[in-house]
């Protein structure tokens, strides 16, 4: 019951610029009312280099933020060690997220543990990230075969369709459809709130 909005901003092989990126927020933000767009999933990440504040994403992801748009990102693969957060979930403003696995158990929470290949913080600024954790490890989704990533990961073909993957990315998409049910619910909370 959703409308989703794409914005490719990767080639097909999952590679972008930051102008790339940069243009794909400027257009979400440009395009906002007209989509009702309240959510930005950004499942991408780079390394930080510099204070968040100086970083152009992190600059345009923050107009996204100022804009009332939540923006959801991943916290990055680069895990466990301390200071891996990457750019964007570095933003003190965005909602990062990182990865845990139900360890193939879906209905015992004991054995649930995070995943070694989910960032951590802090970050360079010394913000505690990632914010939340989500499923991340071996989610399944519909995957065009002819794809990128599905003709390099054969083995993660569960049918023609449909492939399993990990990784930071998919628990942002979870974190995403969480906060677009509760702005469903609750219009008028800001992304602060």
């Amino acid at each position: 019951g959703v409308n989703l909005v794409g914005v490719r901003v990767l080639d097909k092989d999952g590679i972008g610029t930051y102008e790339r990126v940069i243009q794909g927020i400027q257009w979400v933000i440009q395009n906002k009312d007209v989509y009702n767009i309240r959510v930005m999933n950004l499942s991408i990440v780079s390394l930080a280099q510099s204070p968040y504040w100086a970083d152009p994403l992190n600059q345009a992801v923050m107009q996204a933020w100022a804009n009332g748009i939540v923006v959801v990102t991943a916290a990055g693969n680069m895990g466990p060690a301390a200071m891996s957060i990457g750019v964007p979930g570095n933003t003190p403003y965005v909602i990062t997220v990182g990865a845990f696995t139900d360890n193939y158990t879906p209905t015992n929470w004991n054995d649930d543990y995070i995943t070694p290949f989910s960032a951590a913080g802090p970050t360079l600024d010394a913000f505690v990230k990632p914010d939340v954790v989500a499923p991340g490890a071996h989610m399944t989704s519909s995957m065009l075969p002819n794809s990128t990533i599905a003709r390099q990961h054969t083995a993660n073909k569960i049918t023609p369709f449909y492939f399993s993957m990990a990784g930071t990315s998919q628990a942002t998409a979870v974190v995403s459809g969480v906060a677009a049910l509760i702005l469903s619910h609750n219009p008028e909370l800001t992304p602060n709130q």
